[in-house]
Formats: C-alpha cells, sequence, structure tokens
C-alpha cells in the first residue's frame, strides 16, 4: 500500500483547522494541525510533510515570517507552501507571501473544489518526486556496483573498450529515464487542465466571480507548468537525437516556418525575410527550433503596447553564412548578457512576460550540435540582434 502524505496545516484558529481538516479528510493524507509557529516548527524537525497550508495572519510570528524560516532551513527549504489569507485583495501581502517561498494562495472563506485541487496538484507532485528519488537510489546502487565491476576489469587488464560501451549506455540510460520521468509528469496535468475545464463548462453557474478566477488561475497554473515540461522534453531531445546534417534551403524553411504562426502574422505582427536566405548546411529540426524560438521571443518581448517588427536576413562569411533576426523590442541589459542562453535563465518578471527559460538554451543546444555558432546584440530599450552562423552549402 503507497504510505500517506503528511500534510500540515497551520491555523491559530482551532475552527478554521477543523474546517481544514474536513476539507481534506482523505484516506491518502495523513494532517497534523498546529495553531501557532513554534508547533509547526518542532513538527518540520520530526516529520517529512508533501505540503503546508499556513495561515498568513498569526500572532508572535505570523505566516510570512514563518514560511521565511522555514525556507532558510536546509531540511524544509524545498516543502511547497500554500498560503490563506482572509484578505482578498491583499496585493502586498500576496507579493510577500509568493517573495517568502509560497506556490501559491488561497483566500478566506475557502472554496472547498479550490483548496483540494490545488493540494491535490503539490500532493501528485510529490509523489512523483518520490517515485523519482526511490528509482535514482536504485539507479546510484546500480551505478556503483557498475564501477565495481569495471575496477575488477581494470585491474585485471581486461575489456577496456567494453568499459567505455557500459560508461555510454549508462548515460543514455539515465538521458531515456529524465526525458521518460518529464513525460509522465505530463499525465497528471493533463488531468488537472481537464478536470478545470469540466468545472467551467459543467458548473460555472455554481462559482461566484472569485470561484471562477481562482479556476482560470488553476487552469493558467497548469498549462504554464505543461509548457515547460514540453520544453524540457524538447530540450532533451536536441541532446539525445541524432543529428544528420545535409542542405537546406533556409528561405523555404524560414517562410515556412513563420506561416505557420498565427500571432506573426499582420495585424499582429510584421515579420518580413530581406531578400532570399541561402542554403546552409545544418539539420532541419534543429533548424527549425532555433528559428521558432528567436522569432517567439522577437514578437513576445516587445513594449506593451508596440506593434512588433522583426526583421531576418543573412549575410556571407567566407565558407559560412550568418543569420540575422532584428526585433524593435524591450532589448536586453547589458548585465544579463551572461545569463540569457543559460538553462531555467527569464531575466524579466513571469508577471510580465510568460515564458520557461529553457527557449534560448535550446537555441545554443541545436546550434552547437550543427558546429555552428551563436550570439546577440542588444540594449534595454533599444531591442535585440540574435544571429546564428552556419555552413553554407556549396553551389
Amino acid at each position: 500500500m503507497e504510505p500517506h502524505l503528511n500534510l500540515l496545516l497551520v491555523d491559530d484558529q482551532r475552527e478554521n483547522l477543523v474546517a481544514l481538516e474536513s476539507l481534506l479528510a482523505f484516506p491518502d493524507y495523513k494532517l497534523t494541525s498546529v495553531t501557532s509557529a513554534r508547533e509547526a516548527m518542532i513538527a518540520l524537525l520530526k516529520t517529512e510533510f508533501a505540503l503546508i497550508v499556513l495561515d498568513v495572519e498569526m500572532p508572535e510570528m505570523n505566516g510570512i515570517e514563518l514560511a521565511r524560516a522555514i525556507k532558510e532551513r536546509q531540511k524544509t527549504r524545498d516543502v511547497p507552501i500554500i498560503f490563506l489569507s482572509a484578505h482578498h485583495d491583499a496585493e502586498g501581502d500576496i507579493l510577500s507571501g509568493y517573495g517568502a517561498g509560497a506556490v501559491d494562495y488561497v483566500t478566506k472563506p475557502l472554496n472547498a473544489a479550490i483548496l483540494r485541487s490545488k493540494v491535490a496538484v503539490f500532493a501528485e507532485l510529490y509523489r512523483k518526486n518520490r517515485e523519482l528519488k526511490v528509482a535514482n537510489s536504485a539507479l546510484q546502487s546500480e551505478i556503483a556496483e557498475r564501477k565495481l565491476v569495471e575496477a575488477a576489469l581494470q585491474e585485471a587488464n581486461q575489456l577496456k573498450s567494453e568499459r567505455t560501451a557500459e560508461l555510454n549506455e549508462m548515460v543514455q540510460e539515465l538521458e531515456a529515464f529524465s526525458y521518460s520521468i518529464a513525460h509522465d509528469m505530463r499525465a497528471p496535468l493533463r488531468a488537472m487542465q481537464g478536470f478545470s475545464h469540466i468545472l467551467r463548462e459543467e458548473h460555472a453557474s455554481q462559482l461566484d466571480a472569485e470561484g471562477s478566477e481562482y479556476l482560470r488561475r488553476i487552469d493558467s497554473a497548469a498549462t504554464r507548468l505543461d509548457r515547460l515540461i514540453q520544453d524540457v522534453l524538447s530540450y532533451t531531445k536536441i541532446l539525445r537525437a541524432p543529428a544528420p546534417m545535409q542542405p537546406l534551403d533556409l528561405d523555404h524553411l524560414a517562410r515556412d516556418i513563420i506561416a505557420t504562426y498565427p500571432d506573426w502574422q499582420p495585424p499582429r505582427a510584421d515579420v518580413f525575410i530581406e531578400g532570399t536566405l541561402p542554403v546552409v548546411i545544418g539539420n532541419e529540426a534543429f533548424l527549425t527550433q532555433c528559428l521558432s524560438n528567436l522569432v517567439g521571443n522577437a514578437v513576445k518581448f516587445q513594449p506593451k503596447g508596440n506593434h512588433p517588427r522583426v526583421r531576418i536576413w543573412a549575410e556571407p562569411r567566407d565558407t559560412e553564412v550568418r543569420v540575422w533576426v532584428e526585433d524593435n523590442g524591450i532589448g536586453i541589459h547589458s548585465k544579463n548578457h551572461g545569463r540569457i542562453f543559460g538553462l531555467f535563465e527569464q531575466v524579466n518578471a513571469p508577471s510580465e512576460y510568460d515564458g520557461t527559460g529553457v527557449g534560448l538554451t535550446i537555441v545554443r543546444k541545436a546550434v552547437e550540435r550543427m558546429s555552428g555558432q551563436y550570439g546577440f546584440e542588444s540594449n534595454l530599450g533599444e531591442g535585440s540582434r540574435f544571429w546564428l552562423q552556419l555552413k553554407r552549402a556549396a553551389s
């Protein structure tokens, strides 16, 4: 039987805890209820919790202060926290909560369906993470055993080539395992999105405006996480997939890509190719990922109310060609120039520009696998010019 998930409920009002216990009374949850920050810290020393449901307004040490204390401890810093607040419009409290490490926010009076749904999401993520830890532990044991075998083979001076093959196989297994985990995480997200759509379509009349807004936030959060997983899967494919190189008609490929995105068409945006792009040596799937991410960023990262204008052109460089993607967007501050190609790096606030921080990492890795070069020129408020440099195909 699968072990219970420990949930910690923290509220200084006993009647509120009784209500929470009633809402979350499920066989697979084991609830621990406390009425003060001190009791919460003691409970965290004794038990590993999958989730903390924490009231913001408490005497002595409030929820925000307690959350910061929890995040300062190595053992508890990764435990997700859902804040409860009686204030419907306390934007400052909400921002403080997220700054203190909250993963979500629910206002009182509590909507049972919304609270249960949010708790279920993080409970499922905890289960997946626990399964991953168990699998990783087993895999680490297997790796340790293999290393012992390799040491024995080295001492006997036998089968050196087989040891190399085993190491390569191990890397492939780890990559395949990571891909499988990311792929399987999409299933609970799709379920979450499906149930939220059912609630919206079939039970909208039973929800007030506030409940409908919470439902929209749940759906939006699930969509963002699903997009992140898809980007991670795309990055994994770039790492693992074969990369056959061949002559590619870059002009034809770029125009086909542009035509497939409605948001890149007038009147929403002007994306145009200057002249005729040349034939290059590359991989069609990798080059498609590069152009899609660069043009998508150029259209997305725009000042509010600005009309996106994106220009694409090529310039010859000896036996290579440099392809430019120029925009009239917000630009990039010089202090962030060294970060933007890093995995999960986001230099703009997520509340302003939705994204996962994976797109430019995909571009970097795809260009590297095509033995090309990449770079950009940008200043804050003056737009950006990204470039890719690949070998030019023979005439």
